[in-house]
């Protein structure tokens, strides 16, 4: 169509109004794959009320829990590529899920890329109060002279915990036998009750690990942790070189702008840094730590190399 030459001022005029726009300028959701009221949908509100602050825009929590995460991850994928669908992935669980499941809805390595990192936090190896270990040398000991193996516990086949426990059996060259829970609350139970000898618990058992309900031998991190400054990490208790930890960032769906990728990271660094943020994740056990993309990729590429391997030699499938 031709367009009239005194027509052009005005479109001259308009363009830039255009490009200027500020983003966003409509709300943003964040998916979360787990149900309201843990430590993940906690992290995203906390995260979305500042985000909000800085937008002037409303940022609102869709949980969609379920199949080991990948609901929600096939619903980040789908979404479309404008930056206003931000989805809160937990990165070991995310590294996995290529590996465990036969026919994703969609492809872990291309269709979703990173924004940030935005947490972190060991795994702690615990113990039934009633095993008759108070160490990680007695723990090890214990372990190697049990026909059979001990039995411990995780949230289920493939999650963090499971995977983590299995790496750091075959670092140490230990023997278990994995029983699968349907949550952190139920391993503890397990363990209080003796069903179980030993996990590696997440963050959200940092309460029943601070009173006593379980008793902790080791952390998976190499270096000390502020919640439980007196417990060692594993590599000073007999597995060395073992360091792993239970991360979580933001990631979009493929194909988000370059312009609006950075804006997404400036504001998530941002507000990962912020003194209220970092406090109230603090009382979740959470360290905040905003990233580059760059960063967040090559952790996830990283884990998912080793996790490829890990459950390829176990022969697991998510049921």
């Amino acid at each position: 169509m031709r367009i009239p030459r005194r027509a052009l001022p005005l479109l001259a005029l308009a363009t830039p109004s255009r490009a200027a726009e500020p983003f966003p300028a409509r709300p943003v959701r964040i998916i979360v794959p787990f149900p309201p009221g843990g430590s993940a949908d906690i992290s995203a509100r906390i995260i979305g009320e500042n985000l909000a602050g800085q937008w002037g825009q409303p940022v609102v929590i869709e949980n969609r829990p379920g199949a080991g995460t990948t609901i929600a991850s096939a619903a980040a994928a789908r979404a479309a590529p404008d930056g206003l669908t931000l989805y809160l992935a937990y990165n070991l669980s995310y590294a996995a899920t290529a590996s465990l499941y036969r026919n994703l809805p969609y492809d872990p390595a291309r269709d979703l890329v990173p924004v940030s990192a935005v947490a972190d936090a060991p795994f702690v190896l615990a113990v039934a109060p009633g095993l008759p270990v108070t160490d990680m040398p007695g723990f090890l000991a214990l372990t190697r002279g049990t026909p059979g193996g001990l039995l411990f516990g995780s949230t289920g086949i493939g999650a963090g915990p499971h995977l983590a426990t299995e790496l750091l059996l075959r670092q140490g060259g230990l023997r278990a036998v994995h029983v699968p829970y349907r949550g952190t609350a139920e391993v503890i139970v397990a363990l209080v009750s003796g069903q179980v000898a030993f996990s590696l618990l997440d963050v959200a058992a940092l309460g029943a690990l601070r009173a006593g309900q379980v008793r902790p031998l080791a952390l998976s991190i190499d270096h000390p942790w502020a919640y439980l400054p007196e417990v060692p990490t594993l590599a000073e208790s007999g597995i060395a070189g073992f360091s792993i930890s239970s991360g979580s960032c933001l990631m979009v769906p493929a194909g988000v702008p370059a312009p609006i990728l950075a804006q997404l990271n400036t504001a998530v660094v941002r507000a990962l840094a912020a003194p209220e943020v970092v406090r109230r994740f603090a009382e979740q056990g959470f360290t905040a730590e905003g990233s580059t993309p760059e960063a967040v990729a090559t952790q996830i590429a990283r884990d998912t190399k080793r996790f490829a391997e890990l459950i390829a030699a176990l022969g697991l499938r998510a049921q």
